[in-house]
C-alpha cells in the first residue's frame, strides 16, 4: 500500500503462479473486503463507516465497484438528453455498470505477454497520442482524501460559490485533454480552456465538435478541461486552481506558445469564462462565453484588452437575458470590444424533437454542437501582452491566497492591493480599479464603433439544423498615433499599492506619473529604487 502515491501493488510470488513466457488473459476488479468473515463486503442502499453504499434496487448487488480493462467504453453524448442522467457515460462506466448490474463482467479483460514483460519490452501502441485523452494529475492540495457529494452546491452555487466544499477533495485529479491531429508550430501549441457545465464533469466535450473545432484550427491549439474538483465550484477556490494545475501539468508535457491562449465553456464554464478572464485577463487572448454571464460586471473593465464573444439564448431558463444582458450592456457602455449573439429558443429549431427535454433552451446550443464560428473567432490571435492601456479590477472576495489564487495583476501593472475591505462593488464583494494608460507606445485609445444595429445570422452544420440569432455587437477602429512621451496617467479608487514594470510599459525610471487617486496610493517602480506616493 503506497500511501503517499496511492496506488495498491499486488505481488504473486512464482511459488504460486508462475506464468512463465506464455500470454495469459486477466482481469482485475477492486472492492472492499471483510475480513472477519473472508468475502466482500456488498453495498447496502447507502454507504455508512463500515459499509459501502449504491445499491439502489437491487436485490444482489456486485461487491465490485470498478472494473480495468475497459477500453471501449462509449463517449457521452450531446444528443442523449434524458439517458446523460439515466444512463450517464461521463464517467466512461456505462459498460462497466450494465456488466456489473448483470453480474457477469467477463467482457473486460486483457492479454498480458509475460515474455514481453520479462524482456522489459514497452508496448505503448494503444496509448492514444491524439484525439481526446483523460489524464490525471497529482495536486499539491489534499483537504481530505477520496470524494464526498454530501455536500453539493447545485444550482444554489451559482448565488454563493465561495460557501461550496470541493466534492473532489483528493490529491489524485483527472481532467481531458485533446491533442489536435496536426503537429504543433515551432512556438508551440495554443492552449484553450473548455470549462465544463454544472452538474457535467471533465468528458463533457470529448466526442463533441465543440472539443475538436477549438482545437483543430489554423494553428493548432491542446484543449483541455479540468474537472475543477466537481461538478458545481463555479471556477473558485480549489476549483480554480484545479484549472492552473491542470494547464501546469500540460506545459509540462507538451510544447506549448504562452501567448497563444483562450477561454471559453458551456454554462457554469461560460460564468467561468468571465470569472478567470476577468481575473488573470492578461493570459488570454480572447474570450468566448456560451449560454454564460458575469455576476459581479464592475471586473468586467478588466477585459479591456481581451475580445469577448457571446452566445446565449432569448428563452434561456438558467442564464436569463436579464443575467447576460446586463454583462453586454457592461462591455457595451465600457466601449469594448464584444459580440453577442441571441439565438431563437430550441423549439423552434428544424430539428426540435431533438432538444432536451431539460432546459431545451438553455442546452440548445450544446446539442446542436456546432462551434466552427466560435472556433474561428478565437482563430490565431495572440495575447497582448504589453497593452499601452491596462485596466484592472480587483475582486478580493475572488482571491484565495492559501492556493495560490490571488488576482492583483496585469500586463505591466502588479502588485494591487485594496486599501480598504469596506468599499464594495455592485454585488458586495470588496473591490478597487486600477486604470493606466503609459504615453510611451505613441498610441491613443482607438474609438469604439458604438452599438451596432441587431443584425441576423444563421448557424449551420449542428444536430438541430439551421438556427437563427440576433446579433449586437461594437469593435475598435484603428489604433491612433499620439505624441510619444515618458509618463504615465494613473486613475485609481481603493487602491492602496501598485507596481509598473516600466521596461514593458515603455517608459523609464524618470517617468513622470500622474495620478487621480481617491484615497492615499504607493506606486513603485521595480528596478528603479524609486516609490512614488499620492494621494
Amino acid at each position: 500500500m503506497d500511501l503517499k502515491r496511492r496506488q495498491i501493488e499486488v505481488d504473486v510470488p512464482h511459488q504460486d503462479w508462475n506464468p512463465g513466457q506464455s500470454t495469459v488473459r486477466l482481469a482485475m476488479g477492486v472492492g472492499l473486503w471483510d475480513a472477519a468473515n473472508g468475502r466482500y463486503l456488498l453495498p447496502q442502499a447507502t454507504a455508512d463507516a463500515t459499509h459501502p453504499g449504491g445499491a439502489g434496487t437491487a436485490t444482489s448487488p456486485p461487491a465490485f465497484f470498478n472494473v480495468a480493462f475497459r477500453t471501449a467504453e462509449p463517449m457521452p453524448s450531446v444528443t442523449d438528453s434524458l439517458n446523460a442522467v439515466a444512463n450517464a457515460a461521463w464517467w466512461r462506466d456505462r459498460d462497466q455498470g450494465t456488466a456489473l448490474a448483470a453480474g457477469n463482467i467477463s467482457q473486460f479483460f486483457a492479454n498480458v505477454s509475460f515474455a514481453k514483460l520479462g524482456s522489459g519490452a514497452t508496448d505503448n501502441s494503444g496509448v492514444p497520442t491524439t484525439g481526446p485523452i483523460d489524464r490525471i494529475l497529482a495536486s499539491h492540495f489534499e483537504p481530505a482524501q477520496g470524494a464526498n457529494f454530501s455536500s453539493e452546491c447545485g444550482f444554489g452555487g451559482a448565488s454563493n460559490p465561495s460557501s461550496c466544499v470541493p466534492e473532489y477533495t483528493g490529491q489524485l485529479q483527472p481532467y481531458a485533454i485533446y491533442v489536435p491531429k496536426t503537429a504543433a508550430s515551432a512556438a508551440g501549441y495554443g492552449l484553450t480552456l473548455l470549462l465544463h457545465s454544472l452538474s457535467a464533469n471533465y468528458n463533457q466535450y470529448s466526442s463533441s465538435r465543440n472539443q475538436a473545432q477549438f482545437a483543430n484550427r489554423g494553428t493548432p491549439s491542446i484543449v483541455i478541461t479540468p474537472e475543477a474538483r466537481g461538478p458545481d465550484q463555479f471556477y473558485e477556490g480549489l476549483g480554480a486552481a484545479d484549472v492552473f494545475e491542470v494547464w501546469a501539468d500540460v506545459a509540462r508535457t507538451y510544447h506549448l506558445d504562452p501567448s497563444y491562449a483562450d477561454i471559453t465553456g458551456y454554462s457554469m464554464g461560460g460564468i467561468g469564462t468571465f470569472k478567470l478572464g476577468a481575473q488573470f485577463p492578461d493570459l488570454f487572448a480572447r474570450a468566448q462565453p456560451t449560454v454564460g454571464d458575469e455576476s459581479n460586471n464592475d471586473v468586467v473593465a478588466s477585459l479591456r484588452n481581451v475580445p469577448v464573444l457571446m452566445w446565449n439564448n432569448s428563452a434561456d431558463e438558467l442564464v436569463k437575458p436579464a443575467l447576460y444582458g446586463q454583462t453586454a450592456d457592461k462591455l457595451q457602455s465600457l466601449g469594448y470590444r464584444y459580440e453577442l449573439d441571441v439565438y431563437e429558443p430550441c423549439p423552434a429549431a428544424p430539428n426540435a424533437s431533438q432538444c432536451s427535454p431539460l432546459f431545451p433552451d438553455h442546452l440548445e446550443l450544446a446539442v446542436n454542437d456546432q462551434f466552427a464560428p466560435a472556433a474561428a473567432f478565437l482563430g490565431t490571435t495572440h495575447v497582448d501582452v504589453n497593452p499601452a492601456h491596462v485596466t484592472y479590477v480587483v475582486d478580493g472576495a475572488r482571491d484565495r491566497p492559501s492556493l495560490g489564487i490571488v488576482g492583483n495583476h496585469a500586463y505591466w501593472a502588479s502588485g494591487l492591493t485594496l486599501r480598504s475591505t469596506s468599499h464594495t462593488g455592485a454585488n458586495g464583494d470588496p473591490e478597487g480599479q486600477f486604470d493606466a494608460l503609459s504615453h510611451g507606445f505613441g498610441v491613443g485609445d482607438p474609438t469604439a464603433s458604438g452599438l451596432a444595429l441587431p443584425g441576423v445570422g444563421t448557424l449551420t452544420g449542428g444536430n438541430l439544423g439551421t438556427l437563427t440569432f440576433a446579433s449586437t455587437k461594437q469593435t475598435w477602429g484603428p489604433t491612433p498615433v499620439a505624441p510619444s512621451s515618458d509618463s504615465i496617467t494613473i486613475n485609481a479608487t481603493n487602491i492602496a499599492t501598485a507596481s509598473i514594470d516600466v521596461s514593458r510599459a515603455r517608459v523609464d525610471c524618470n517617468v513622470a506619473l500622474s495620478i487621480s487617486t481617491d484615497g492615499p496610493i504607493q506606486v513603485t517602480l521595480p528596478g528603479c529604487n524609486r516609490t512614488v506616493t499620492a494621494g
